[in-house]
């Protein structure tokens, strides 16, 4: 079995970025839901909108996997996934990196806490307080070795991205072989 799962997904290069991005937008989505649920992390919306490139990335890759099955003359639009994929990665760094800037007081945004340099309205104060368990974007809930949530999202973004860019020349090679 494993070398059929070898000789079907890990030898082909998009297959295997496809397998790669839903393992690892699994993990990442799945422990952010698990903090969330059950370790008492409330998200700000900054680490909400850091979850929409794992969701899109992991709808991209799951098509990847599906539409070679259901229309196996399709299969050649595979090795083109990889490029929107890293991009989604590239974008999850970029919020990941913007993110950090926030918590650690680099630069302001519109959903830092009250005082922050975001803040520009009451209307602003008045919805954050109106919002259950709102926790803003500033607050470093939790870290790691000083790196947060948000510094690890980046980091495993920008890893995966490049590994998803080097997957697809290795595809593109390996179709000119």
């Amino acid at each position: 079995m494993i070398s059929k799962l070898k000789d079907t997904v890990l030898d082909k290069p998009a297959s295997a970025g496809a397998v790669l991005v839903i393992l690892l937008a699994a993990l990442s989505l799945g422990g952010a839901w698990y903090l969330q649920l059950f370790g008492g992390l409330f998200p700000c919306p900054l680490c909400l909108e850091q979850r929409i490139p794992w969701y899109l990335a992991a709808g991209i890759a799951s098509l990847v996997m599906v539409i070679p099955i259901l229309a196996p003359h399709a299969a050649g639009w595979r090795m083109a996934a990889l490029l929107p994929n890293a991009g989604l990665m590239f974008w999850s760094a970029y919020l990941g990196a913007y993110h950090v800037g926030v918590e650690h007081q680099w630069w302001g945004s519109s959903c830092t806490g009250p005082g922050g340099e975001g803040t520009a309205t009451v209307e602003d104060l008045l919805a954050g307080i109106e919002t259950d368990n709102a926790v803003p974007c500033d607050a470093i809930q939790w870290e790691m070795f000083g790196i947060t949530l948000a510094g690890m999202n980046m980091v495993i973004s920008v890893i995966l991205g490049t590994v998803l860019i080097y997957l697809f020349f290795k595809a593109w090679h390996d179709r000119d072989a």
